[in-house]
């Protein structure tokens, strides 16, 4: 969470945010720039605009500036919660998920992550092995590993192979039986990371009992 006095600064280090902020109340009435001015210039920055003032004609101005709510001054807790509430219920996370390019580059398809067994490298194109089929889009399991690092479900265990660890069903070795009947193998530059993970999942399962 992140307050501001100054409008013009609020203005410039918003727009350089790398992600939309989830919500944004703003005075509308301030000095050097209007809460108008400042939700005009950041509206793609925002996903839930508060606007608040105690003039009610800026109620209707805030359409002008997608403005999802309008707090009214002097407003107490109760009033503040109730907002809080419905921007809540707006800012409900989407599960996780990755697009994929199929065929032409404005044919994209959007995958949830909780439903990739594994990506598998094939040449310029990649295999997405999901519970209900596999995709063949274009691209390279490099640039997909690091599309899903920040995911600790995803790992990389060979040259050809990302595997979600969820849906690994039996490891032998460095053989592995994931859903829907797939093998892969872990490979020899990556079986000493490979045994540490396996080392900390075995400790957790230990624990969790």
């Amino acid at each position: 969470m992140k307050s501001y006095t100054d409008p013009i600064i609020a203005q410039r280090e918003i727009a350089q945010f790398g992600k939309p902020i989830d919500i944004l109340f703003t005075d509308v009435e301030m000095p050097g720039l209007t809460g108008l001015e400042l939700a005009e210039t950041i509206n793609q920055k925002v996903n839930c605009l508060v606007l608040v003032s105690s003039h009610l004609q800026y109620a209707l101005e805030g359409y002008n500036v997608n403005a999802q709510q309008f707090l009214s001054k002097p407003f107490d807790y109760k009033k503040f919660e109730k907002i809080m509430g419905n921007l809540m219920n707006r800012l409900k996370v989407e599960d996780d998920f990755i697009m994929i390019r199929l065929g032409g580059k404005n044919n994209a398809l959007k995958l949830y992550l909780k439903e990739i067994i594994a990506i598998e490298s094939a040449s310029n194109y990649l295999k997405v092995h999901t519970l209900e089929k596999t995709y063949i889009p274009y691209g390279t399991l490099n640039a997909m590993e690091e599309e899903l690092k920040s995911f600790a479900d995803f790992r990389r265990i060979s040259r050809s192979f990302i595997i979600n660890t969820r849906f690994i069903k039996n490891i032998n070795r460095y053989k592995i039986l994931l859903e829907k009947g797939l093998y892969a193998t872990v490979g020899n530059s990556y079986q000493k990371g490979f045994d540490a993970y396996f080392d900390e999942l075995t400790k957790k399962k230990k624990n969790n009992r």
